[in-house]
């Protein structure tokens, strides 16, 4: 009795593992990988919108800034969404991944770049209720030399979800 016992137990936690594999396995469709400019993309709760892409052609010290303009929704959590300025990364053709600077000084441009660039920052952080949209750009500091790939956006720490957006054609 307790061999089957035993048995009927480690059959159980097999199934239970096998459709946790497959479960995880269909989380990860094309669909959360891929995306373009100028349409929303829906990853996990949020709703993104990335409406320009821009990158400055005279180089400061070595670097060009790289700058995008994005808008998130909250169309489907009936919950606060956190937006934060660190779910986005800029990866060149080389793989090397850059972050969004925030909106203090940088050494390298002697001066606030959201101010010197008249953009108007999305902010480290903000909470986005039901219903609601948030929008705003994000300035990337980059060697000159890079070749831009694509953006990600990744969802979070916990069931992170992300989609690429690939930048073609920009230096």
């Amino acid at each position: 009795m307790n061999k089957r016992l035993y048995l009927s137990m480690l059959l159980i936690l097999y199934g239970v593992f096998i459709t946790g594999c497959v479960a995880m396995s269909q989380n990860q469709s094309p669909e959360d990988f891929t995306g373009s400019i100028n349409e929303w993309i829906q990853v996990g709760d949020y709703d993104i919108y990335v409406h320009e892409i821009g990158i400055e052609e005279e180089a400061v010290k070595g670097k060009k800034l790289a700058y995008i303009e994005v808008e998130y929704a909250n169309n489907r959590s009936t919950e606060e969404l956190s937006c934060r300025r660190n779910q986005w990364y800029l990866y060149d053709t080389q793989s090397y991944s850059y972050e969004a600077e925030s909106d203090s000084f940088n050494d390298d441009f002697n001066g606030d770049l959201y101010e010197i660039t008249n953009l108007h920052y999305l902010g480290g952080e903000r909470y986005l209720s039901p219903n609601m949209h948030v929008r705003g750009w994000l300035i990337f500091v980059v060697p000159e030399e890079a070749t831009l790939d694509r953006i990600q956006f990744i969802t979070g720490f916990l069931g992170t979800k992300s989609v690429d957006i690939p930048v073609a054609g920009m230096k």
